[in-house]
C-alpha cells in the first residue's frame, strides 16, 4: 500500500505543511474569514486570502484565527481551513493510498486538545498522526544533535507562544509554556499609538511595525510612515512611528521570556546546567530575528545566545527531517 506522509505545523500564525521527499510545499497565514448572512455565519476564504481582508471589510466579514495559544478555540473553522489547503496540494486518499501526518504540537496542550488536533488530521483522510512537541522539532530544525548526552536549552518564541525547554537523549528534560507571543505584543503596539498619537492602526500595520523597525536597542532611530485613522475625528492620516515607540513595549515582552528561562534554568541538576552553561541557549521562532535581541539576552542571562540565520523556520524543517528518517522519528516517539 501507497503512503503519504506530510509534516504540518497547524500553529498560531502560520499553517506549514512539508511532504516526504519534496520539503514545503504550502505556508499559509492561520487565518479564516466568514461572512454573515441571514443571522449566521458561512465560510468565505482562508489564508493569505483572508489575511488581505483584515481592516478593509464591513461588519459582516470576521477574520480571525481558529488557534489560540496553541489551542484550537474553534474545530470547525481549523477542519474548514484545512481542508482547503489538502485539496490545494491535491493529495490523493484512497483505499490504496494512506495519509499519515506528523503533527508538531505545543508541549502545554492538554489530553483534551491533542484530541481535537487528532480530529482536525483525521478530517482531512489522515489514516495515522503522530503528535511531536514542537520544541523538539525546532531543536532538530536547528541541528541539535538531539539524541546526544549533551543537554541543549532551546527556546522557540512564536506568535501565540513561547516554549522553553531542555532537551537531552531524544525527550525534554523540563520544560515551560508561556501563552504570550508575538501576537500580544502586536495588539500592545496598537494600544500604545492610540495612546500617544491619539491615531488608530490595523494589526497588519502593526505586524509591519514590529518586523521592520522594531529593535532592542533603545537609541535605534529607525522610523516609518503609516496610515492610520485620527481618533477624534475619524479621518485618514499619516504618523511616522519610532523604534523608540515601541521599544518600551518590546522590552516588556522579552522581560517575560526572561522569566520562564530563568524557571527552567533553576530546576535542573547541577549536570544538566553545566551543559547549558557549555552550549548556550538557542533561540528560534518568529520573533526570532528581532533587531538586537541576541545582545539583550546575553545581557540579562549571561550566557551564549545561538540565532541561525534561518531560526524562525525551524519547527518546520525539523519536521521535514522527520518525515525524511525514519530512524530519528522512531527515537523520538519512543520517548514521548
Amino acid at each position: 500500500m501507497a503512503q503519504t506522509l506530510l509534516g504540518m505545523e497547524f500553529g498560531n500564525s502560520y499553517v506549514s505543511i512539508v511532504k516526504q521527499g519534496e520539503g514545503l510545499v504550502l505556508k499559509q497565514a492561520n487565518l479564516v474569514a466568514v461572512k454573515k448572512e441571514h443571522n449566521d455565519y458561512s465560510n468565505y476564504c482562508v489564508g493569505e486570502k483572508a489575511k488581505n481582508l483584515l481592516g478593509k471589510t464591513d461588519d459582516r466579514i470576521v477574520v480571525f484565527s481558529p488557534v489560540n495559544g496553541g489551542e484550537i478555540i474553534s474545530l470547525p473553522h481549523a477542519i474548514y481551513e484545512l481542508k482547503q489547503y489538502i485539496n490545494q496540494l491535491q493529495i490523493k486518499k484512497n483505499f490504496f493510498n494512506k495519509l499519515k501526518i506528523i503533527l508538531a504540537i505545543s508541549t502545554a496542550v492538554s489530553e483534551e486538545e491533542k484530541h481535537k488536533y487528532i480530529e482536525l488530521c483525521e478530517s482531512v483522510g489522515a489514516k495515522e498522526v503522530l503528535l511531536v512537541p514542537k520544541i523538539i522539532c525546532s531543536a532538530l530544525g536547528e541541528n541539535i544533535n538531539i539524541s546526544a548526552n549533551n543537554a541543549r536549552l532551546v527556546v522557540d518564541i512564536g506568535g501565540g507562544t513561547v516554549e522553553c525547554a531542555v532537551i537531552n537523549l531524544n525527550t525534554i528534560i523540563q520544560g515551560s509554556t508561556l501563552q504570550l507571543g508575538g501576537r500580544n505584543l502586536d495588539t500592545t503596539i496598537v494600544d500604545y499609538v492610540k495612546q500617544k498619537y491619539n491615531a488608530i492602526i490595523g494589526i497588519k500595520v502593526a505586524q509591519q511595525i514590529k518586523e521592520q523597525i522594531g529593535s532592542l536597542y533603545p537609541n535605534d532611530s529607525a522610523e516609518m510612515e503609516v496610515n492610520a485613522v485620527d481618533v477624534n475625528t475619524n479621518t485618514p492620516m499619516y504618523i511616522k512611528v519610532s523604534a523608540k515607540d515601541i521599544y518600551e513595549a518590546t522590552y516588556m515582552f522579552l522581560d517575560e521570556v526572561i522569566k520562564i528561562i530563568k524557571t527552567t534554568i533553576n530546576t535542573l541538576s547541577p549536570e544538566i546546567s553545566s551543559d547549558v552553561v557549555r552550549n548556550g541557549i538557542t533561540i528560534c521562532g518568529g520573533y526570532s530575528k528581532m533587531v538586537g535581541l541576541e545582545k539583550y539576552l546575553r545581557q540579562k542571562l549571561g550566557l551564549n545566545i545561538l540565532i541561525s540565520d534561518n531560526s524562525e523556520n525551524a519547527t518546520i524543517n525539523g519536521l521535514n527531517k522527520l518525515v525524511n528518517r525514519q530512524d530519528l522519528l522512531e527515537k523520538i516517539l519512543i520517548n514521548l
